[in-house]
């Protein structure tokens, strides 16, 4: 392989995740003025505020482990942003629903994504935000072939 393809491949990895921290560190720093953090809020927009969000749908919906999601489930009922209810059909499964608190806090999370998002779009152009996704999209594809390798 030439030495001008590894500095290309060297570049994603780096841009990647230089990327990721500065976008991370912008959330983290937002959700720590609210005394919370970029994940607790992350999943407060990801439980539905109507219907509430099995459980069990939560995980996935984050890419998030079982035992990292179960920690912050209880944190965020400890400070009453959430709490569980039982199916009527299956005792066993448990739905997670917005509290007051936790529905004034989700829709600010919701509004600061929102705010990012535009800026974005504001500033780069649809057809390259259109590449960008169809690039990032290869990239996870090419990742999940390595990581289902193994």
């Amino acid at each position: 392989m030439s030495s001008k393809y590894n500095d290309k491949v060297d570049n994603v990895d780096l841009i990647l995740k230089s990327t990721w921290l500065a976008v991370s560190k912008m959330y983290s720093d937002m959700a720590q003025d609210h005394d919370a953090t970029a994940v607790q809020a992350l999943t407060l927009l990801k439980i539905d505020p109507k219907e509430g969000t099995r459980s069990t749908n939560l995980g996935p919906k984050m890419a998030i482990e079982p035992t990292s999601l179960t920690r912050i489930i209880k944190l965020l009922e400890d400070n009453g942003y959430i709490y569980k209810e039982k199916t009527t059909l299956d005792k066993r499964e448990v739905i997670i629903k917005l509290t007051e608190k936790g529905i004034e806090s989700r829709n600010l999370s919701k509004e600061v994504v929102v705010n990012f998002n535009t800026k974005v779009a504001q500033k780069i152009s649809s057809e390259k935000l259109d590449i960008f996704k169809e690039v990032m999209l290869d990239i996870l594809r090419i990742a999940n072939e390595i990581n289902n390798k193994k």
